[in-house]
Protein backbone atom coordinates (compact mmCIF):
# COMPACT_ATOMS: atom_id res chain seq x y z
CA UNK A 1 0.00 0.00 0.00
CA UNK A 2 1.11 3.36 -1.21
CA UNK A 3 1.81 5.98 1.44
CA UNK A 4 0.16 9.44 0.54
CA UNK A 5 3.16 11.38 2.09
CA UNK A 6 4.00 14.43 -0.09
CA UNK A 7 7.55 13.89 -0.15
CA UNK A 8 8.55 16.69 -2.27
CA UNK A 9 7.20 19.31 -0.01
CA UNK A 10 8.27 17.29 3.04
CA UNK A 11 11.88 17.39 1.46
CA UNK A 12 11.76 21.37 0.39
CA UNK A 13 10.58 22.47 4.30
CA UNK A 14 13.75 19.52 5.42
CA UNK A 15 16.23 21.24 3.63
CA UNK A 16 15.41 24.97 3.79
CA UNK A 17 15.82 23.77 8.22
CA UNK A 18 18.84 21.81 7.14
CA UNK A 19 20.41 24.87 5.17
CA UNK A 20 19.63 27.36 7.66
CA UNK A 21 21.72 29.86 8.55
CA UNK A 22 21.95 28.61 12.12
CA UNK A 23 24.80 26.80 12.89
CA UNK A 24 23.36 24.66 15.23
CA UNK A 25 20.48 24.01 12.88
CA UNK A 26 22.72 23.55 9.53
CA UNK A 27 24.01 20.31 8.48
CA UNK A 28 26.54 20.24 6.27
CA UNK A 29 27.19 17.01 3.73
CA UNK A 30 30.11 14.80 5.54
CA UNK A 31 26.84 14.95 8.78
CA UNK A 32 23.83 14.38 6.51
CA UNK A 33 25.70 11.02 4.76
CA UNK A 34 26.24 9.89 8.51
CA UNK A 35 22.49 10.68 9.17
CA UNK A 36 21.58 8.46 6.11
CA UNK A 37 24.26 5.63 7.51
CA UNK A 38 22.71 5.32 10.59
CA UNK A 39 19.51 4.18 8.90
CA UNK A 40 21.37 2.32 5.49
CA UNK A 41 24.80 1.58 6.75
CA UNK A 42 25.36 0.74 3.19
CA UNK A 43 25.35 3.85 2.17
CA UNK A 44 28.06 6.04 1.20
CA UNK A 45 30.02 8.60 3.02
CA UNK A 46 30.72 11.82 2.16
CA UNK A 47 34.17 10.98 0.82
CA UNK A 48 32.52 8.56 -1.31
CA UNK A 49 30.04 9.83 -2.76
CA UNK A 50 31.04 13.03 -4.52
CA UNK A 51 33.81 10.71 -6.34
CA UNK A 52 30.80 8.43 -7.71
CA UNK A 53 28.39 11.23 -8.37
CA UNK A 54 31.21 13.19 -10.39
CA UNK A 55 31.42 9.65 -12.23
CA UNK A 56 28.15 9.40 -13.36
CA UNK A 57 27.90 12.49 -14.24
CA UNK A 58 25.64 13.88 -11.50
CA UNK A 59 25.33 17.28 -9.53
CA UNK A 60 27.26 17.34 -6.35
CA UNK A 61 25.03 20.44 -5.17
CA UNK A 62 23.89 19.49 -1.91
CA UNK A 63 20.53 19.59 -2.33
CA UNK A 64 20.62 17.55 -4.93
CA UNK A 65 22.34 14.59 -3.40
CA UNK A 66 20.41 14.92 -0.50
CA UNK A 67 17.27 14.39 -2.53
CA UNK A 68 18.59 11.29 -4.27
CA UNK A 69 19.46 9.38 -1.11
CA UNK A 70 16.46 10.15 0.48
CA UNK A 71 14.71 9.08 -2.61
CA UNK A 72 17.19 5.42 -2.85
CA UNK A 73 15.93 4.36 0.73
CA UNK A 74 12.86 2.16 0.82
CA UNK A 75 9.87 4.27 2.38
CA UNK A 76 10.11 2.46 5.76
CA UNK A 77 14.06 3.45 5.86
CA UNK A 78 12.45 7.13 5.20
CA UNK A 79 9.80 7.39 7.28
CA UNK A 80 12.58 6.47 10.04
CA UNK A 81 15.59 9.20 8.40
CA UNK A 82 12.73 11.46 8.66
CA UNK A 83 12.69 10.68 12.98
CA UNK A 84 16.58 11.56 12.62
CA UNK A 85 15.51 14.54 10.93
CA UNK A 86 12.86 15.85 13.13
CA UNK A 87 15.29 14.98 16.85
CA UNK A 88 17.69 17.38 15.35
CA UNK A 89 15.45 20.18 14.12
CA UNK A 90 13.08 20.07 17.23
CA UNK A 91 16.08 20.70 19.32
CA UNK A 92 16.81 24.18 17.22
CA UNK A 93 13.66 25.48 16.08
CA UNK A 94 9.85 23.51 17.04
CA UNK A 95 7.82 25.30 14.24
CA UNK A 96 9.91 23.95 11.26
CA UNK A 97 9.93 20.68 13.47
CA UNK A 98 5.90 20.47 13.54
CA UNK A 99 5.87 21.25 10.03
CA UNK A 100 7.61 18.51 8.87
CA UNK A 101 6.68 16.56 11.15
CA UNK A 102 2.54 17.60 10.22
CA UNK A 103 3.95 16.43 6.33
CA UNK A 104 5.64 13.11 6.49
CA UNK A 105 4.04 11.67 10.08
CA UNK A 106 0.39 13.54 9.42
CA UNK A 107 1.24 15.46 12.85
CA UNK A 108 2.03 12.45 14.82
CA UNK A 109 4.86 12.40 17.06
CA UNK A 110 7.76 11.19 15.54
CA UNK A 111 8.92 8.78 18.16
CA UNK A 112 12.50 6.90 17.86
CA UNK A 113 12.25 3.86 16.37
CA UNK A 114 12.70 1.47 19.76
CA UNK A 115 9.44 2.46 20.97
CA UNK A 116 7.91 -0.45 21.17
CA UNK A 117 4.22 -1.49 22.80
CA UNK A 118 5.17 -2.03 26.84
CA UNK A 119 3.90 -5.15 27.84
CA UNK A 120 6.03 -6.70 24.74
CA UNK A 121 9.61 -5.81 26.95
CA UNK A 122 12.43 -8.08 26.24
CA UNK A 123 15.65 -9.04 26.55
CA UNK A 124 16.01 -9.49 22.84
CA UNK A 125 13.93 -5.57 22.36
CA UNK A 126 16.46 -4.49 25.09
CA UNK A 127 19.55 -5.62 22.73
CA UNK A 128 18.37 -4.19 19.60
CA UNK A 129 17.38 -0.89 21.57
CA UNK A 130 21.19 -0.86 22.54
CA UNK A 131 22.35 -1.87 19.29
CA UNK A 132 20.05 1.44 17.87
CA UNK A 133 21.86 3.78 20.87
CA UNK A 134 25.79 2.29 19.28
CA UNK A 135 24.86 3.35 15.46
CA UNK A 136 23.56 6.76 16.33
CA UNK A 137 26.59 7.30 18.54
CA UNK A 138 28.39 5.80 15.42
CA UNK A 139 27.18 8.24 13.50
CA UNK A 140 28.12 10.76 16.22
CA UNK A 141 24.20 11.74 16.89
CA UNK A 142 25.38 11.57 20.48
CA UNK A 143 21.79 13.88 21.24
CA UNK A 144 19.47 10.84 19.63
CA UNK A 145 21.75 8.35 21.37
CA UNK A 146 20.46 10.03 24.79
CA UNK A 147 16.92 10.61 23.96
CA UNK A 148 17.03 6.76 22.58
CA UNK A 149 18.43 6.06 26.05
CA UNK A 150 15.97 8.09 27.18
CA UNK A 151 13.04 6.07 25.30
CA UNK A 152 13.94 3.47 25.97
CA UNK A 153 14.18 3.38 29.82
CA UNK A 154 10.75 4.78 29.65
CA UNK A 155 9.42 1.75 27.63
CA UNK A 156 10.72 -0.41 30.19
CA UNK A 157 9.35 1.67 33.05
CA UNK A 158 5.74 1.59 31.66
CA UNK A 159 5.94 -2.07 31.04
CA UNK A 160 7.05 -2.88 34.95
CA UNK A 161 4.52 -0.19 35.80
CA UNK A 162 1.53 -1.95 33.90
CA UNK A 163 2.48 -5.56 35.13
CA UNK A 164 3.16 -5.01 39.15
CA UNK A 165 1.67 -1.70 40.20
CA UNK A 166 -1.40 -1.34 37.37
CA UNK A 167 -2.79 1.32 39.82
CA UNK A 168 0.40 4.22 38.50
CA UNK A 169 -0.12 2.95 34.76
CA UNK A 170 -1.29 6.24 34.28
CA UNK A 171 1.80 8.08 34.87
CA UNK A 172 3.40 9.58 32.20
CA UNK A 173 6.90 11.36 33.24
CA UNK A 174 10.00 9.35 33.67
CA UNK A 175 11.13 9.85 37.01
CA UNK A 176 7.74 9.67 39.09
CA UNK A 177 7.71 6.10 36.70
CA UNK A 178 11.33 5.47 37.67
CA UNK A 179 10.13 5.99 41.66
CA UNK A 180 7.40 3.64 41.51
CA UNK A 181 9.38 1.13 39.78
CA UNK A 182 12.75 1.18 42.69
CA UNK A 183 9.96 0.90 45.64
CA UNK A 184 8.32 -2.09 44.33
CA UNK A 185 11.49 -3.41 43.20
CA UNK A 186 12.82 -2.48 46.92
CA UNK A 187 9.30 -3.99 48.36
CA UNK A 188 9.80 -7.59 46.48
CA UNK A 189 13.68 -7.81 47.04
CA UNK A 190 12.88 -7.01 51.14
CA UNK A 191 10.63 -9.90 51.26
CA UNK A 192 13.42 -11.87 49.88
CA UNK A 193 15.68 -11.35 52.49
CA UNK A 194 18.83 -8.96 52.72
CA UNK A 195 19.50 -7.21 49.23
CA UNK A 196 22.08 -4.61 47.79
CA UNK A 197 20.03 -1.81 48.76
CA UNK A 198 22.55 0.91 46.67
CA UNK A 199 22.04 -0.60 43.73
CA UNK A 200 18.11 0.19 43.80
CA UNK A 201 18.42 3.25 45.02
CA UNK A 202 21.13 4.39 42.45
CA UNK A 203 18.34 3.84 39.92
CA UNK A 204 16.87 7.93 39.89
CA UNK A 205 19.97 9.10 40.17
CA UNK A 206 21.05 6.90 37.15
CA UNK A 207 17.87 8.21 35.58
CA UNK A 208 17.36 11.41 36.29
CA UNK A 209 21.58 11.81 34.60
CA UNK A 210 19.89 10.30 31.67
CA UNK A 211 16.33 12.71 31.50
CA UNK A 212 18.64 15.74 32.08
CA UNK A 213 21.15 15.09 30.09
CA UNK A 214 19.02 14.40 26.84
CA UNK A 215 18.15 17.77 25.49
CA UNK A 216 21.89 18.90 26.96
CA UNK A 217 23.78 19.04 24.05
CA UNK A 218 24.58 21.84 21.68
CA UNK A 219 25.28 20.42 17.52
CA UNK A 220 28.60 22.46 17.98
CA UNK A 221 29.96 20.17 20.22
CA UNK A 222 28.77 16.91 18.71
CA UNK A 223 32.55 15.88 17.66
CA UNK A 224 33.75 16.72 21.65
CA UNK A 225 34.75 13.49 23.44
CA UNK A 226 33.20 14.58 26.27
CA UNK A 227 29.73 14.75 24.73
CA UNK A 228 30.51 11.41 23.46
CA UNK A 229 31.34 9.92 26.88
CA UNK A 230 27.87 10.97 28.12
CA UNK A 231 26.51 9.09 25.19
CA UNK A 232 28.30 5.99 25.67
CA UNK A 233 27.52 6.33 29.57
CA UNK A 234 23.87 6.85 28.76
CA UNK A 235 24.16 3.95 27.16
CA UNK A 236 25.77 1.68 29.74
CA UNK A 237 23.15 2.73 32.60
CA UNK A 238 20.29 1.87 30.04
CA UNK A 239 21.21 -1.00 29.86
CA UNK A 240 22.62 -1.87 33.34
CA UNK A 241 18.93 -0.62 34.45
CA UNK A 242 17.43 -2.87 31.97
CA UNK A 243 19.15 -6.01 32.76
CA UNK A 244 18.03 -5.56 36.11
CA UNK A 245 14.18 -5.26 35.08
CA UNK A 246 14.23 -7.75 32.93
CA UNK A 247 14.41 -10.12 35.45
CA UNK A 248 10.64 -8.73 37.35
CA UNK A 249 8.85 -8.35 33.34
Amino acid sequence: MTSSVNWIAAYNYLFAALNSENKALYVSGATFCRMVQQIDPGSPSYQQLLPLRQSQGKSSSRKDFYWDLIQGLSEQQRFSLYRVFVDHIEAHDKAQADAIRDLVFGGGRAVPTTVVPVDLWNSEKLNNSLTDIDRAIDALHYNRATTLSYTCLEGLYKAYVRKHVPQQEGLTDLMPLCKVVKDDISKKLQAQGPFPVEIVNAMPTLTNAIANSRNGFSESHFGDDSQRWLALFARDLTNSIGRLLRNFI
